[in-house]
């Protein structure tokens, strides 16, 4: 029976043990917040308190005690230098613990324990005032609406189509202008225009056989040469 013994054993051997604390000590104070279960927790809490104890005598014999704990000579060095300022004004719990629920897989109850300074509490939200926001700010108001709408694609030539153009201005320009003209000058320019252009086509035809026959009797002439 377990009689006058207050130590938990934690389920390991004494060697065990107190490795495993010294290890959690030294991380709790070197990042200030850890987590682990609950009753290792309260065997934490109890090993880091007595250490911060010994940081506040500041002495050779205190950091030697704090070295047999812990085996950091940094963490040792933030513990003499910083966590003995932080808790200079506090006589005790320097530590909190706080469950965070059952771990997945086995259930154990879960818990942070963490250094009870100002720099590890989490700033309570502060309301802001509503502001008062006017009716026309809420209801959207109609306004003109550019849209800019892509040029269409022109597919084929552009000479083409510019030539094209060109004609349709030329044969309403002719309309114009044979409208400013009387129906008599009209008439006659329409006259003229026929007769030129027989002419044109015919003329351009004989020269064009004229130069057919001319290369015909030349090359006749040569066969009979040879």
């Amino acid at each position: 029976m377990r009689h006058r013994r207050k130590t938990n054993r934690l389920g390991c051997k004494t060697a065990h043990r107190k490795a495993m604390l010294g290890n959690m000590v030294t991380s709790l104070l070197r990042y200030g917040r850890i987590v682990t279960t609950v009753p290792r927790a309260k065997e934490v809490r109890r090993v880091a308190d007595k250490m911060i104890t010994l940081a506040k005598g500041s002495s050779l014999h205190a950091r030697r005690q704090a070295f047999s704990v812990i085996h950091d000579r940094k963490v040792v060095i933030k513990l003499f230098d910083k966590w003995r300022q932080e808790f200079a004004d506090r006589n005790g719990g320097y530590t909190r613990i706080v469950k965070i629920g059952q771990r997945r897989g086995d259930a154990a109850m879960m818990s942070v324990v963490e250094l009870v300074t100002d720099s590890l509490e989490r700033p309570k939200p502060q309301r802001k005032p509503s502001k008062t926001v006017s009716a026309d700010a809420l209801i959207p108001q109609a306004g003109p609406v550019s849209v800019n709408r892509p040029e269409p694609v022109k597919e084929g030539n552009d000479f083409a189509e510019k030539t094209e153009i060109s004609e349709e201005t030329s044969v309403v320009e002719g309309l114009s202008v044979k409208e400013e003209l009387p129906a008599e000058e009209a008439l006659g320019t329409e006259a003229d225009a026929v007769d030129e252009s027989p002419g044109d086509q015919t003329s351009v035809v004989d020269v064009e056989s004229k130069e057919i026959e001319e290369k015909k009797g030349e090359e006749s002439s040569e066969t009979g040469k040879t």
